[in-house]
């Protein structure tokens, strides 16, 4: 399995840079995610905004959410992982950085986000594969 499958059918969730703080916020609660890339104006990634950033960026400082713009809060990009890698190699990566959250890229472009969530789903996915095909073997 890749990448590119454990996102395959996930609409990729962004905001521009120049969204405030606050309507970040409530798209993040609204979508119930942890976590959204951020792009330029472009359409190019800039970085990752998520809860963290919100509380040690925002919320414990007082500033004012609705006044700042999403860029200003941004965490820049550490790492991305490719369509191509698995969900191994991602795993290291987050730990590498200490991120639960990796924007998904194929190429030079930004296709989505993966999250710590979605490895853990695919884990427990085919460790339920495996546990069938064991049931089904002691059965016979």
């Amino acid at each position: 399995m890749l990448i590119r499958d454990v996102i395959r059918d996930r609409e990729p969730y962004s905001m521009k840079a120049t969204a405030s703080v606050m309507e970040a916020a409530e798209f993040m609660a609204q979508r119930k995610i942890g976590a959204v890339c951020v792009l330029d104006e472009e359409g190019k990634l800039i970085g990752v905004f998520s809860e963290r950033d919100l509380l040690n960026r925002v919320v414990v400082p007082r500033h004012d959410p609705s006044a700042m713009q999403l860029g200003e809060v941004t965490s820049k990009l550490r790492a991305v992982i490719r369509c191509d890698e698995t969900p191994q190699q991602a795993l290291e990566r987050m730990e590498e950085i200490g991120s639960r959250h990796l924007p998904v890229v194929d190429g030079e472009k930004w296709v989505g986000m993966l999250s710590m969530r979605d490895l853990l789903r695919v884990e427990l996915t085919s460790h339920g594969d495996e546990i069938k095909l064991l049931q089904e073997y002691i059965q016979q």
